[in-house]
């Protein structure tokens, strides 16, 4: 019973290294969630071009104008609150002090409801102006977004001009070698028949040569005849 005990003891850790392998696995699964945040930046850029400074002026305005109605309407709450007890008083007492009180509470409560509407008017109005101050700030954004665009425009065209240029340059000189290929030929072969009819004139002031020099060859015979007559008379002296 004891070995069997030991054995089952051997086992019990082979669970726990088991358990803790998909520890290590989740552990690896959370490492690309942090390549995730690295996308943060894309909405960053967005920000500032938001941060205008009429919109913060109508944010303010319009966060005043919020806390001047819950002000006034915290007032006429009050207002009504009054009024309900006072008229509760002169339910009980009817007299000239109560009326009067009861007056003067109904007065407050109109003069709360007033200045409820008033400060809701200027909510209303500070709203709109934030409205108003958002796409003005929206037109600005757009006109710097249209510049930046607009010079990295240009800074793409002024990397590409010295690749345009080599491209241009190799053009150039592959269409120029190709006409001054066909003017050079034309040329050689003028030259050529320059040279080929000098050839020709040439030929035949050999061939003239050759037959002249063929006469004189032939004339040969006749010429030792006379030297021979001429020594003759040398002979006698």
């Amino acid at each position: 019973m004891a070995a069997a005990k030991k054995k089952v003891a051997k086992k019990a850790p082979a669970k726990k290294v088991a358990k803790k392998a998909p520890a290590k696995k989740a552990a690896a699964k959370k490492a690309p969630a942090k390549k995730a945040v690295a996308k943060k930046p894309v909405a960053k850029k967005a920000v500032p071009a938001v941060a205008n400074k009429a919109v913060l002026a109508a944010t303010k305005a319009v966060e005043s104008a919020d806390a001047a109605v819950k002000k006034a309407e915290t007032q006429l709450a009050a207002a009504n609150a009054k009024k309900d007890a006072v008229s509760k008083k002169v339910q009980k007492t009817k007299t000239a002090a109560s009326k009067k009180q009861m007056e003067s509470a109904k007065a407050g409560v109109a003069k709360a409801k007033a200045a409820v509407a008033a400060a809701k008017d200027k909510l209303k109005t500070a709203r709109f102006d934030l409205k108003v101050a958002e796409i003005a700030a929206t037109v600005e954004d757009n006109a710097a977004q249209s510049a930046a665009k607009a010079e990295q425009f240009a800074a793409s065209l002024e990397a590409k001009r010295s690749e345009d240029l080599a491209k241009a340059v190799a053009a150039f000189e592959t269409k120029w070698k190709a006409a001054r290929a066909k003017a050079d030929d034309k040329k050689v072969k003028a030259f050529e028949k320059k040279e080929s009819a000098k050839g020709k004139v040439f030929a035949k002031k050999v061939k003239a040569k050759i037959t002249a020099l063929k006469k004189k060859a032939t004339a040969k015979p006749a010429a030792k005849k006379k030297t021979a007559k001429k020594s003759a008379p040398k002979a006698k002296k």
